[in-house]
């Protein structure tokens, strides 16, 4: 009996081997499917490393660059619980602005901040302790010509300290008050919010240059942590610029805002203190500066706190004559006075219930 091979060997062949119409054998899905992903793979590399690039050659950055350098070391002295400080103690000079730069005296309490006296002096008169960043502090301005010290002398019933500290955003302000402002026995607390105060609350801010101890939200609540280590993505500007764009367009930064304010609002009702917010307006004012003027116009309204817009006051006196510093986002002492006049007058009549007149002038003089 004979055995007929040639159908077998027919079948015994292998799809992926059967030669089609032209004579060549196809691809299998398998390797084909993973031919596209290498390719994409690739480009994708290509792509990210070509926009690192790009990035890199434009000068973006949205992180600072590790190890973290003090800018001005003679001038600031790394303090863990709030962050950073002036050298206490001292009296010295200092130039500001680099272009065109005045020079400045500078003058430290035992704290580190900018003040010819000590916080916790027995003092009869009305408490106001006013906290905020470079503006407060009167980067720019002698420490007579900011707008503290032309409130209480416009106002000689009041006391009014002065708790500002360049590149504070509202993080280092709250540990600054429970570590150093509470010994003033404040009445009132005014807590001034620059518009680039609001980014200040993010991981990677370094203030003055320090890793400072950094504030985040965890169920809703607020928690002290380190500030993070760095870590081998963290130099990319591709991977910083993702990382600006959520804290940018989400509500992460408000949300850690609203945070650290509510800590404000509590500690009043702990210390027996009132708190009262205003916004500082630099010289321009953007979509960015609106929006947050905005968020912090309603989340006073909504806590019923006092609030004062100075955006239309001093862009509006800024038409008539400069406020503000050659080149600079900080006013000069004409815009100081100006803010201090519109700020007494605001804390007269929405804040203060029960003060004296002041014993001299009228603060439009």
């Amino acid at each position: 009996m004979g055995r007929n091979t040639e159908p077998a060997a027919e079948v015994s062949k292998r799809p992926s081997e059967a030669k089609t119409a032209n004579g060549r054998i196809p691809v299998g899905p398998r390797k084909g499917l993973r031919t596209k992903l290498l390719i994409l793979s690739a480009s994708l590399g290509l792509s990210l490393v070509l926009g690192e690039v790009v990035l890199r050659i434009a000068g973006r950055r949205w992180a600072p660059s590790y190890p973290l350098v003090c800018r001005r070391p003679e001038l600031y002295q790394q303090f863990e619980p709030y962050g950073y400080r002036l050298w206490p103690s001292r009296s010295t000079y200092y130039f500001y602005p680099r272009n065109n730069p005045r020079k400045l005296s500078l003058v430290s309490n035992s704290d580190g901040f900018r003040s010819s006296r000590e916080f916790d002096e027995v003092d009869d008169r009305l408490s106001i302790l006013v906290v905020g960043d470079s503006f407060v502090l009167g980067d720019g301005v002698e420490e007579s010509e900011r707008f503290t010290n032309f409130l209480e002398a416009t106002w000689p019933t009041w006391r009014v300290n002065n708790l500002g500290m360049t590149g504070y955003g509202p993080d280092l302000m709250l540990r600054a008050l429970e570590e150093v402002g509470l010994r003033s026995n404040p009445d009132l607390v005014v807590l001034c919010m620059y518009t680039d105060d609001f980014r200040r609350v993010r991981p990677r801010y370094a203030g003055a240059g320090y890793e400072i101890n950094r504030f985040k939200l965890v169920s809703n609540s607020l928690v002290s942590v380190p500030y993070p280590k760095f870590r081998p993505w963290d130099h990319s500007r591709f991977f910083q610029g993702i990382c600006h764009a959520y804290w940018s367009y989400t509500k992460a930064e408000f949300q850690l805002n609203r945070a650290i304010l509510d800590r404000f609002l509590a500690l009043g009702k702990m210390h027996g203190f009132d708190v009262a917010v205003i916004f500082l307006p630099g010289t321009h004012d953007t979509k960015v500066d609106k929006r947050r003027r905005t968020w912090l116009r309603q989340y006073a309204r909504k806590g019923d706190v006092p609030f004062l817009d100075l955006s239309e006051t001093i862009h509006k006196a800024a038409i008539k004559q400069s406020l503000f510093i050659p080149g600079n986002p900080h006013w000069n002492y004409k815009g100081h006075r100006i803010a201090a006049i519109e700020i007494g007058r605001f804390l007269e009549r929405d804040v203060i219930k029960d003060h004296r007149p002041p014993a001299i002038g009228s603060p439009a003089q």
